[in-house]
């Protein structure tokens, strides 16, 4: 019985968590829509938040409530999800564009901020002082991406547009409303309400079945909330905006690894342990790596790939549930 309604309040949170991201992303669209080509730097950085923000949630609730490792599985399990299903799937059905713009505005960092959360990691512990200086290094990774958008020419109309349809592809199908406050503060609302459910239920998941909350945060901790945008990269590559995926996954990595860990981490203390930094957050460097040398190939991630990518996040999968279980 425990276990039926177990399931029947994932299945509900899953429910909310994309609908919630639908209606808040869709009353973003019209924001996006009147932006003048010196502010599309600030329409990136929204999506980028926007997509990055269920994942947050869930590890900042489940922080809060003191499972802190359910936290960090969810931030590592996320990078490796959104590079394996967010851009290898993805780039199976159509192989990806990778501008060098991109590389330089996002690729950099989606490297070296991996590697120094292995660095900090390393010491054995990520103090309050480790997680303040991950939040303001976001700050730089900020400028970075408004200068490299402000002297690089667009076709204005042609990127409005296609940051209006990101935004409009996240969530959901059904029960569309029309964008504007309402759908802002209905969405907001059911996706805190989604995120809190959901987190609740993966700590039950860990007491009831004596799981590694490591693990549960990331398999199901990671994969739950990342169903939205890894639905809108699939309809966004269908659709031949094949530059969205990439764009999404390095954007929200980055400010899940900053952002998020810096956060949690200020919650408090992050105490490592060794299975962490022999497996968990190497295998996150590695997956990063290798979307990386993709990236800078220069002729974009093709089919191969993308199985590559796909495969590697099925392959970790497969090695966590051996450690773990």
């Amino acid at each position: 019985m425990a276990l039926i309604l177990l399931s029947i309040s994932i299945i509900t949170s899953i429910l909310l968590i994309s609908k919630g991201a639908d209606w808040l992303t869709d009353s973003l669209a019209p924001i996006a829509a009147k932006l003048k080509t010196s502010n599309i730097s600030i329409a990136i950085i929204l999506v980028s938040m926007v997509v990055s923000l269920p994942e947050i949630l869930v590890a900042v609730d489940a922080g809060l409530r003191g499972y802190v490792q359910i936290s960090l599985g969810v931030i590592f399990g996320s990078i490796i999800c959104n590079i394996g299903l967010m851009v290898g799937l993805p780039a199976m059905i159509r192989p990806l564009t990778v501008s060098k713009n991109m590389v330089l505005r996002d690729g950099i960092f989606s490297i070296v901020v991996p590697i120094l959360i292995f660095a900090i990691s390393s010491g054995g512990t990520i103090t309050r002082l480790h997680g303040f200086a991950l939040l303001l290094l976001f700050i730089p990774y900020l400028t970075n991406v408004f200068l490299q958008e402000k002297h690089t020419e667009y076709n204005e109309e042609a990127l409005k547009r296609d940051i209006e349809i990101e935004l409009q592809l996240i969530g959901l199908d059904f029960g569309h409303i029309k964008a504007g406050w309402l759908s802002f503060s209905l969405g907001l609302v059911i996706l805190l309400i989604g995120t809190y459910l959901f987190s609740g239920q993966l700590i039950s998941l860990v007491n009831l079945f004596s799981l590694d909350p490591l693990f549960v945060g990331m398999t199901i901790g990671a994969f739950v909330p990342s169903i939205p945008n890894i639905a809108a990269a699939y309809k966004a590559t269908k659709k031949g905006l094949t530059e969205v995926a990439v764009s999404e996954t390095i954007g929200s990595n980055v400010f899940t690894l900053l952002v998020t860990t810096g956060i949690i981490a200020m919650i408090s203390p992050i105490e490592m342990q060794s299975n962490w930094l022999t497996f968990d957050i190497p295998v996150v460097v590695w997956i990063s790596f290798l979307l990386f040398i993709y990236m800078i190939s220069g002729r974009g991630i093709s089919r191969k790939e993308g199985f590559i990518l796909f495969s590697s996040y099925l392959a970790i999968l497969v090695a966590q549930i051996i450690i773990f279980l």
